[in-house]
């Protein structure tokens, strides 16, 4: 069996330096500044032991942060290697406050596998995972349902969130790949029971469509293959140094660039995910969440926060996830000191 390596962002946003560069660097700047990009539950650690827990077949764990690491990380784990901005990604791109750019760059990654498995910090194994539900015959697993409804949506508060982004993605595969090529190429992948009946239904609507016009999007962890990043830089470079901005903007790249990328060269393996994504928006995600985490049926959760959640209902959620989460997962890991 191929290794397989899971990749964790983190940021403390409570460290006095971070902070100095955040004030300094968003004054004027364009692109996404707001707080909910960057707070911190303060459950981390709870994240290391589900992988322990859940996944421990895992080859390396790859925790990568703008230089700070959680003071309860072990260093000496063998397990773990840590990984700063600054040892894979270029200098004129840092100090970076945009996700997408850490992101566009894993594939730099000193000893990473061909076979990777992407999280946010706030995507968490719930249950145990063979490592064949990421992937099978050395290809991702995912879910390639199509969809025509991703249309743009503005509001005050976000903007246009990721909508841009994800056009911006469909319109850098389009420039390469021709959809109805691809389909054919391996019909079953297109036209599977996988897809589900309205999967299925959108799958004939789109009949012979030589663009690809979206697809369904999860807020879970992914699972990619390094040479795909670095086929994509090779063909876009320009577009992909230019989407390294300072904080997030709109009209840019982002990872699931690289998943839609995998679709049109049929390099995926079909399957579904068993997940929960859960936003945070007042006191009342929290019964949700509690369902969840003790529902064996779910593979993984997301514990996104947003904008729209107050200081006072995130302190709120958070002190009740620990709760839950030590509840769950009361033994350390050998992540942890």
């Amino acid at each position: 069996m191929e290794k397989i390596d899971f990749v964790v962002a983190w940021l403390d946003s409570s460290d006095p330096l971070w902070q100095q560069q955040y004030e300094h660097y968003k004054s004027g700047a364009k692109g996404d500044k707001s707080e909910a990009r960057f707070r911190d539950g303060h459950i981390f650690n709870y994240w290391f032991r589900a992988v322990e827990k859940y996944a421990p077949w895992v080859n390396k764990v790859y925790l990568v942060t703008n230089g700070k690491f959680p003071d309860w990380i072990n260093k000496d784990c063998s397990k773990l290697v840590l990984v700063s901005h600054a040892d894979y990604m270029p200098a004129e791109c840092l100090p970076t406050f945009n996700s997408c750019a850490i992101e566009l760059h894993l594939h730099r990654i000193k000893g990473l596998s061909e076979q990777f498995v992407y999280f946010n910090d706030d995507m968490m194994l719930n249950g145990p995972v063979a490592p064949e539900y990421y992937f099978s015959n050395g290809l991702p697993c995912d879910f390639n349902k199509e969809t025509c409804f991703n249309v743009p949506i503005y509001t005050q508060t976000e903007r246009f969130n990721i909508y841009m982004s994800m056009l911006a993605n469909l319109g850098i595969v389009n420039a390469h790949f021709d959809r109805w090529k691809t389909v054919t190429q391996s019909p079953r992948r297109w036209f599977g029971l996988h897809l589900g009946l309205k999967g299925l239904i959108m799958s004939l609507v789109l009949m012979k469509q030589r663009l690809f016009v979206g697809f369904s999007n999860f807020h879970t962890e992914q699972a990619y293959l390094k040479s795909t990043f670095e086929e994509v830089w090779a063909a876009e470079p320009a577009f992909l140094q230019e989407s390294c901005t300072r904080f997030r903007e709109e009209v840019i790249a982002n990872p699931y660039l690289f998943r839609y990328w995998q679709f049109a060269k049929n390099m995926f393996y079909p399957m579904k995910r068993r997940f929960g994504t859960f936003h945070f928006t007042d006191k009342s995600v929290v019964d949700e969440i509690e369902k969840a985490l003790f529902n064996p049926a779910i593979s993984s959760v997301c514990l996104n926060d947003t904008p729209f959640c107050t200081d006072e209902d995130f302190e709120y959620i958070n002190l009740h996830l620990s709760q839950m989460l030590e509840m769950k997962f009361p033994e350390k890991s050998q992540f942890e000191r």
